[in-house]
């Protein structure tokens, strides 16, 4: 895979932020580099965010409000939806593998407490706006990473031949999809597919806006009210009917607590979604 050339001085400013230097005791070097106080405030935070840095618990905030952060960790993905090929790497046999350099992210669930609960983006909205984003530029379906997808699988039950059915259903409008990409969100789903939730998993509610409060059932008021008041929040506490009304319509979000001692054994991948940019061409 390609990879931009790090200078001595990007090396440098790496250095710096991983110690946490402030700007008073950088090295005068560093400091004609960057130019002002801003302008290293402004490589803190997207060093921070380019590792997906928890804010509280990060150099960042020294230099920058929480909300700011994460709104601008957000335009950060949201860019890097937009894949760019840059050519051809290596040829084995007769399969062409493709360097890229901006691609699709997985959805940081690790920051769910303020992306889901705040902002109120869920990892279905996210994934839909990545499938269109991928669809908007013509790109195959396989420029997608594969964790990515089958992520996004996983949520918005889209693969790669529900892709290219849309895909192909967006080219026979022709002109309309020339001039107006945004077509593509007409057959994007509206709801997230049904998926096996853990009994252990927890549930989080999100910032609830007074109008959606107003239109909460009786039985979804009691189970709010249960999730607010009770310090175990593990799914199988509660009605799955009334969660999966609330998930859908984006209230709650699940939260898979993970502790220092707990252990991980990574199954053989059964259904991995492979990469095959060279037949997704030709199939479009």
């Amino acid at each position: 895979m390609q990879h931009t050339p790090v200078t001595i001085e990007d090396q440098l400013i790496s250095k710096a932020v991983r110690e946490e230097c402030q700007w008073e005791n950088l090295p005068k070097r560093l400091q004609s580099i960057l130019g002002s106080k801003d302008e290293w405030h402004r490589r803190v935070t997207a060093h921070c965010i380019k590792k997906r840095l928890l804010w509280n618990t990060c150099f960042a905030c020294k230099v920058c409000k929480e909300g700011e952060y994460y709104e601008d960790m957000m335009r950060y993905l949201r860019k890097n939806l937009a894949v760019r090929v840059d050519g051809l790497l290596f040829k084995r046999g007769s399969l062409i593998l493709i360097a890229v350099n901006n691609y699709p992210q997985l959805f940081p669930y690790h920051l769910a407490e303020y992306v889901c609960r705040v902002m109120r983006i869920s990892p279905f909205r996210y994934y839909c706006d990545m499938i269109f984003e991928v669809m908007r530029n013509e790109q195959p379906y396989d420029s997608i990473p594969n964790f990515s997808a089958a992520d996004a699988f996983r949520l918005t039950g889209i693969g790669r031949n529900e892709f290219i059915d849309i895909m192909n259903k967006c080219r026979s409008k022709k002109i309309m999809w020339k001039l107006n990409k945004s077509i593509a969100k007409d057959f994007l789903p509206t709801l997230p597919v049904d998926f096996p939730i853990d009994p252990w998993w927890g549930v989080c509610l999100v910032n609830f806006t007074i109008e959606e409060f107003k239109k909460l059932s009786e039985d979804e008021m009691a189970t709010i009210d249960k999730i607010c008041k009770e310090e175990a929040n593990a799914y199988f506490l509660f009605d799955p009917e009334v969660i999966k009304g609330l998930y859908q319509r984006g209230l709650v979000y699940f939260d898979v607590p993970v502790y220092q001692d707990d252990r991980f054994k990574v199954k053989l991948l059964d259904s991995l979604f492979l990469d095959s940019y060279v037949f997704s061409y030709f199939l479009f």
